[in-house]
């Protein structure tokens, strides 16, 4: 009956430097005791089993074992290691396995990196799912070797690697994850009714039209529910590998329509769109497993719905208060990646308003505290949803670790517009985190636009320290307008000093 929590296994990684819970199930009201790196931890279990314990801080090592045991019964957890823990969330960005990553190849060679491991919480989205199905490649600790790697995020891959190397310590990731989802699936469902009302009354107008009785008898058992094999599924290993052409876009859609399961999936809400769903299923099932911070890669499925993307930064604010408080920790830090540039995935011609989701995702970090932005803006592919190069990402956010968690003196964020001033036809734009200054990789400045009312302005350009500084066209009395990056495509190639790309932004003189 002695059980714990499923992420506690042989293999994995605990936190270091904090008081980090342990709990699981028991008989009744019998006494538990939790040992390890010398300390020993008593509670006694409640009436209905569940049982807990805090261990206080233990220090970073890489050969520990747990022992946890009643009276009557006793786990023994071996090859345990103590360093640095993240929780990795998000959509199909995130989930983008190491599998497909542009780098794997070069990565494969560094083989095998046992201070570095991955555990997948297995994507349940309702009661029962996981009995219905075969999860035995999830839920389980992997560590970097040529055979596990390619399970690996491979955003979190590059990001612990990084923050390995420069504390020195074993580092983990705890993929949370699931392609195409909202924000609203990733929180309590309270919370969106209070922060989001629209996003719940979309889903009652969706819920309306079923009957639900029946529709969960057709969910259970649902081939598309099937989430236990990630790389069984045949879109997913259509799309990810490479960036298709429109021709074989259309082709394998041909292909595909005569599947009664594809049809179904496009016809009908999926369990993973309920409220709440992925909140209950998957983010409950590691808090509060000791961790240091959350990496968030999410954003691209609260644009599909005409109209929700301007309830984003109301969203993720709290979605981030959520996580937080099942964590018990309101300063757990959120590095937020924002979306880069993209126009448009397997031919599809509904333009995206990518600009409003990541204006919110600026805003969230404006007002949230212990929230960091992350640019890619400089790694972004015009025609596929899923960029391969998670190298980049992975590695800028650890630059935001290491400079705003483990406090090393690095310049990590991205330029940011501080102001823009004209004199005459000169327009000065000043940056905020340049480093030892502003540069511009080209000839010419990508995706920065100068408008006198709705005429757009030639303008040369030239760098001076933190200042950008535009020689416009003769413009007439009209004030000058100022973009960068406000469209959905764009790669931006303003840097600072560190290589960080410049984020979006727009001004008026």
């Amino acid at each position: 009956m002695l059980q714990t929590a499923k992420i506690f296994q042989d293999g994995m990684i605990l936190q270091r430097g904090k008081r980090i819970c342990v709990w699981g199930q028991s008989e009744p009201e019998t006494t538990v005791t939790v040992e390890i790196q010398g300390q020993k931890e008593s509670t006694i279990a409640k009436e209905n089993g569940e049982w807990s314990v805090w261990i206080s801080k233990l220090k970073a090592s890489e050969d520990e074992v747990m022992h946890i045991s009643t009276e009557t019964e006793h786990l023994q957890y071996k090859d345990v290691a103590v360093g640095e823990v993240w929780v990795a969330g998000g959509q199909s960005n995130m989930e983008f396995w190491m599998r497909y990553e542009k780098h794997k190849e070069e990565a494969m060679k560094e083989m095998p990196k046992n201070r570095l491991r991955f555990y997948d919480v297995p994507e349940i989205s309702y009661d029962g799912q996981i009995e219905e199905f075969d999860y035995s490649r999830q839920a389980i600790w992997r560590k970097a070797t040529s055979e596990d790697l390619e399970y690996f995020s491979a955003v979190g891959y590059y990001f612990q690697k990084s923050i390995e190397e420069a504390q020195n310590v074993p580092v983990a990731i705890i993929g949370c994850n699931w392609g195409g989802t909202v924000s609203r699936v990733w929180m309590n469902p309270e919370t969106v009714k209070r922060v989001g009302p629209a996003w719940m009354k979309d889903y009652e107008q969706q819920i309306a039209k079923l009957d639900m009785d029946e529709y969960w008898k057709k969910q259970h058992h649902n081939p598309m529910n099937n989430r236990g094999n990630m790389f069984a599924d045949e879109f997913t290993e259509f799309v990810l590998p490479k960036t298709r052409s429109a021709e074989e876009m259309q082709a394998f859609f041909i292909q595909a329509e005569n599947s009664e399961n594809l049809q179904e999936y496009l016809s009908v809400m999926m369990p993973q769109s309920i409220p709440g769903s992925l909140y209950e299923h998957m983010v409950k099932t590691i808090a509060p497993y000791g961790i240091r911070g959350f990496l968030w890669y999410q954003g691209e499925s609260d644009d599909d719905t005409p109209g929700m993307n301007v309830y984003y930064k109301d969203m993720l604010s709290g979605l981030i208060s959520d996580w937080r408080r099942l964590w018990k920790d309101d300063t757990l830090p959120f590095m937020i990646v924002q979306l880069p540039g993209f126009e448009k995935w397997m031919d599809n011609n509904k333009p995206n308003e990518y600009p409003i989701i990541r204006q919110c995702q600026q805003s969230v970090v404006d007002t949230v505290k212990n929230t960091y932005l992350c640019s890619i803006s400089d790694a972004g592919e015009q025609l596929d949803i899923h960029p391969k190069n998670k190298k980049v990402v992975g590695e800028r956010l650890a630059l935001l670790a290491r400079k705003h968690v483990y406090d090393e003196e690095i310049l990590a964020d991205a330029p940011r517009m501080e102001s823009v001033t004209c004199e005459k036809n000169v327009v000065t734009i000043t940056w905020a985190n340049a480093g030892d200054g502003i540069k511009v990789k080209g000839d010419v400045i990508e995706c920065l636009h100068v408008f006198a009312g709705e005429e757009e302005k030639a303008y040369t350009f030239a760098t001076e320290g933190n200042k950008l500084i535009l020689n416009v066209e003769q413009a007439e009395e009209e004030p000058l307008k100022v973009k960068f990056a406000k469209t959905s495509w764009y790669l931006v190639n303003v840097y600072n000093s560190a290589d960080i790309p410049a984020i979006p932004f727009e001004a008026e003189c």
